[in-house]
């Protein structure tokens, strides 16, 4: 039986994780992720213990029985809210279930504070992921949803009912007096159902139709294991309002 308290180098610890190296070091840098450093050439070692903890984030024992668990210690920092010009169309790229919910969490989390009406697209197993870590930093999220603050939704068939979508949503958001909009869209959904040049006219059609429309700031979050490295470089192409985002915005 391996030990709680056994010392992982960062390899071994990104391999527990299942995260990239970068990873653990953006974390360690920013304090989210306690580490030792060792040797002459301070390198980072991880107790098990303390991985553990840092993807359960297990409540105190003085919490009540059934209580939901916090979110994640990534997504637990306090942080100052970043204004973004409305018709943003951005990408993010994510490298792990746990940088998915660490870009949107953020980001839907933000939206929800200014007042926006935020929508949410995704598979309904990523959809059930990300919420359960934006409800314990938004304790009135049921109430979001039952308003229509909180907009989910998995992706349509294909490209084009999904902008209609888009369209009547956000119509309806408008007609009830609506003034901004925040929209996370985890684009491989859409990828799926769709051909590449499908997929890269859809993109340019919701830059059109959508995002220079309405008040609006979009993130299409794409999974770096699943798109290629030409896919890569085409979403950073037709994404440019990327480059005025914060970098660890925008990578997880």
């Amino acid at each position: 039986m391996t030990d709680a308290n056994d010392l992982l180098d960062i390899g071994e610890a990104a391999q527990f994780l299942s995260v990239s190296e970068t990873s653990l070091r953006r974390w360690t840098n920013a304090g989210a992720l306690p580490c030792l450093r060792v040797g002459q050439r301070r390198e980072r070692r991880f107790r098990r213990a303390d991985l553990l903890a840092f993807m359960e984030d297990q409540p105190p024992p003085s919490s009540r029985a059934g209580a939901h668990p916090a979110p994640l210690a990534l997504v637990r920092p306090v942080e100052e809210s970043i204004t973004l010009t409305h018709g943003g169309h951005l990408c993010a790229f994510y490298g792990s279930d746990l940088g998915r919910v660490t870009l949107a969490v953020r980001f839907l989390l933000d939206g929800l504070q200014e007042g926006s009406m935020v929508y949410l697209v995704a598979s309904a197993r990523s959809t059930k992921h990300i919420l359960r870590h934006l409800k314990g930093k938004r304790p009135s999220l049921e109430r979001d949803i039952s308003a229509g603050k909180l907009l989910l939704s998995d992706y349509q068939r294909n490209p084009r009912a999904q902008i209609k979508d888009f369209e009547e949503r956000l119509k309806e958001g408008v007609a009830a007096g609506t003034q901004s909009f925040r929209v996370f869209g985890d684009t491989w959904e859409m990828r799926r159902k769709s051909s590449a040049d499908g997929f890269a006219q859809y993109e340019a059609a919701y830059d059109q139709l959508i995002a220079r429309r309405y008040p609006v700031v979009t993130i299409c979050a794409y999974d770096a294991r699943r798109f290629s490295g030409v896919d890569v470089l085409d979403a950073l192409k037709a994404h440019r309002d990327t480059f005025r985002y914060p970098l660890e915005r925008a990578l997880a």
